[in-house]
């Protein structure tokens, strides 16, 4: 991607962005209110991502094997800078869902950049906050940081946020004690991009 100037800010995205964070906010505020007995009682640990992901290609067809390019790797061990491209597909003989995360040089052809990363503050041996709590310090820890890394407002960008979080199990395993929050951008007119948006300032 060349990235020589600002992109024009539109009223028309602009109020577009700004509708879709107040969506986002509202729906985290009627969780919130919803929620509070769920969260005491046990989460879903289905998934980690905080939203779904805007990236179709991740999921595209689960019937094939995708060809993923880069090297495999737990999506738990990406750190901030990284680019990597993702795939899931049905595996009939194990009768389950794959998914795989790869990493890729970011000067390759790739769907996902991480921008920022940081743990949930929580000692050692703290109960799990519960989804809806983590879910929205992740959504603000990513968007606190995604101007500084971008060199450009969120509401005006072209790339769009989602992060990795937590669940109750890896939370509060034993031995992991998971707690990072693992922040990524893509473009979600694109497929696949080449180069970093680190300072693109779209």
């Amino acid at each position: 991607m060349t990235r020589t100037a600002r992109r024009p800010a539109t009223t028309v995205v602009f109020v577009a962005r700004r509708l879709r964070l107040l969506i986002l906010l509202v729906a985290l505020f009627a969780a919130a209110c919803s929620s509070d007995a769920t969260d005491d009682g046990g989460d879903s640990d289905a998934g980690t991502s905080g939203s779904e992901s805007g990236s179709e290609s991740a999921t595209a067809d689960l019937e094939t094997t995708p060809e993923v390019p880069g090297a495999p790797l737990n999506p738990f061990d990406l750190r901030s800078g990284q680019c990597f491209n993702e795939g899931s597909w049905y595996d009939e003989v194990l009768e389950r869902r794959i998914d795989l995360t790869a990493s890729v040089d970011c000067a390759q052809p790739h769907q996902k950049e991480v921008f920022h990363e940081a743990e949930f503050p929580a000692p050692n041996g703290a109960p799990y906050p519960g989804e809806t709590k983590m879910t929205e310090w992740s959504t603000q820890l990513c968007y606190d940081a995604f101007d500084d890394f971008v060199n450009a407002e969120y509401e005006l960008s072209i790339f769009e946020i989602d992060f990795l979080q937590p669940t109750r199990e890896t939370f509060e395993h034993p031995v992991g004690r998971h707690r990072r929050v693992t922040c990524f951008l893509y473009n979600p007119a694109e497929d696949m991009v080449t180069g970093s948006a680190r300072g693109a300032g779209i």
